[in-house]
C-alpha cells in the first residue's frame, strides 16, 4: 500500500501500514519534546504561566501538557501494537525496561552527583539523603536532592522526569491487562479511556477532586492511543477527517474541561493519520531518536541558562535551550540508549496470549 491515503477514500489501515517503520514516529516525538521547551521557556523564567504561548492563546492547557498528552496517546498506540505482536512477559517487560531505565538512571545521576553540587549550596552533601535518592531513582521519580538553584522560580533540578513513572505504570497496565486476557476484548481500552476522561472531567469542574487525578489523565491519553491502535481497520483514515478533528480540537481548547480530552482524541487521531500517511520530512528517520533525550536534558539546562543570565530573552533561551538538547539528546542515544536496547535479544520468554494479536486484529 502507498504511504499516502487518497485524499477522500475511507481506507482501513492494514497490518503492513502498522508495521511499516518509514512512519512519522520519530518526526512527532521530536516535535513534542521540542513543544516542551517552548512551553517551559517563558514559565520558568517569570514563573507566569500565563505568560506560556498556548495558554495565552486558549486559556486552558500548555504546550508541554499537550506534548506530554501527546507523548502518551502515541505511546499507548505503540506500546498496545507491541504487546498485541509478541505477546511474551519477558520480551515485553525487558523490552520497556531498558527503554526507559538505562537513560533516565543516568540524567538522574547527573542531575544529583554533578549538577546539584554545583548549583545547590554549601550544605549539598551534608543534606543529600542516598537513600531518598535511590528511592527516586528507582520509582523514576525526579531527583530528590537537596534544594537546588535557590531563589528562583521551580527551584528543582529536573522538574520534567515526573512524568516518566506514570509512562511506566501505563506500561505494567499493557502487560497486566494483556497477561489477564482483557486487551483480547475489543472495547476494554476504549471503555477504560471513556471512564477516565470522565474522571477528568469532573476533576476540572469539581471544586472537590479525586485523587491521583494525574494518573487518570495519562491512562486516558494512552488508552485512547491503544484504542486508536486495536480499531485501526475500523477507523476511517482520511486527511479530511484528519483536518476536521485538527480543527475540532483547536475549538475544544478553549474550553478547560475538555481540553485534554480533545487533545487525545481528536489530535491524537491527526497524528496517528499523518505517523502513517504524512508525507515523510527529509528522511527523518535517519536522524537518531534524540526526544527522549531532549526531554530528560531540557530542564535543567533552560535552569542552568537562566540561572547564569536571568535577563536572557525567553525565545533566545528557546532557541540556545533547543540547540543544546539535541546535542544532549544524540548523546543519550549513541551512548546509553542505543547501546541498552541492543540487550533486547537475550530477553526472550515464553507466549503468554497467543491468541491476542488474532483475537483483535481481525
Amino acid at each position: 500500500m502507498s504511504n499516502a491515503f487518497p485524499h477522500e477514500r475511507r481506507t482501513p489501515m492494514t497490518p503492513n501500514t502498522v508495521k511499516n517503520n518509514n512512519n512519522n514516529f520519530n518526526l512527532l516525538r521530536f516535535v513534542f519534546a521540542s513543544l516542551v521547551i517552548i512551553s517551559h521557556a517563558h514559565e520558568i523564567k517569570d514563573g507566569d504561566r500565563s505568560n506560556e504561548i498556548l495558554t495565552t492563546i486558549f486559556g486552558s492547557i500548555s504546550f508541554g501538557e499537550l506534548a506530554v498528552d501527546c507523548f502518551f496517546v502515541i505511546s499507548g498506540y505503540l506500546i498496545t501494537k507491541s504487546w498485541l505482536e509478541n505477546p511474551r512477559f519477558s520480551a515485553f517487560l525487558s523490552s520497556r525496561i531498558l527503554r526507559i531505565f538505562p537513560a533516565f538512571i543516568v540524567a538522574s545521576l547527573l542531575c544529583a552527583l554533578i549538577l546539584g553540587p554545583l548549583y545547590g549550596n554549601a550544605s549539598y552533601w551534608h543534606d543529600f539523603d542516598p537513600v531518598d535518592y535511590l528511592k527516586s531513582l528507582v520509582t523514576l521519580k525526579r531527583p530528590a536532592i537537596p534544594p537546588v538553584f535557590e531563589d528562583t522560580f521551580y527551584p528543582t533540578m529536573n522538574n520534567s522526569m515526573w512524568t516518566i513513572s506514570y509512562e511506566f505504570k501505563c506500561y505494567l497496565l499493557v502487560l497486566g491487562f494483556g497477561m489477564a486476557g482483557m486487551l483480547r476484548r475489543r472495547y476494554f481500552l476504549l471503555t477504560l479511556a471513556f471512564l477516565c476522561a470522565c474522571l477528568q472531567i469532573f476533576n476540572r469542574i469539581s471544586s472537590i477532586p479525586l485523587p491521583h487525578e494525574e494518573l487518570s489523565r495519562f491512562i486516558m491519553a494512552f488508552s485512547v492511543g491503544g484504542s486508536f491502535y486495536v480499531f485501526r481497520h475500523r477507523i476511517p483514515w482520511n486527511s479530511t477527517l484528519a483536518t476536521l478533528a485538527f480543527l475540532l480540537c483547536l475549538s475544544l481548547l478553549f474550553f478547560q474541561p475538555v481540553a485534554e480530552l480533545g487533545v487525545c482524541v481528536f489530535l491524537g487521531y491527526s497524528i496517528i493519520f499523518y505517523a502513517h500517511h504524512g508525507k515523510h520530512l527529509l528522511g527523518f528517520n535517519r536522524v537518531p531518536d534524540m526526544s527522549y533525550g531532549i526531554y530528560l536534558y531540557a530542564f535543567p539546562i533552560n535552569k542552568i541558562l537562566y540561572w547564569h543570565d536571568p535577563s536572557l530573552n525567553a525565545y533566545t533561551a528557546m532557541a540556545q535551550i533547543f540547540l543544546l538538547s539535541i546535542v544532549c539528546g544524540a548523546l543519550s542515544w549513541y551512548l546509553v540508549e542505543k547501546p541498552s536496547l541492543a540487550f533486547k535479544k537475550l530477553f526472550r520468554g515464553k507466549r503468554i496470549q497467543a491468541t491476542d494479536h488474532q483475537t483483535i486484529a481481525s
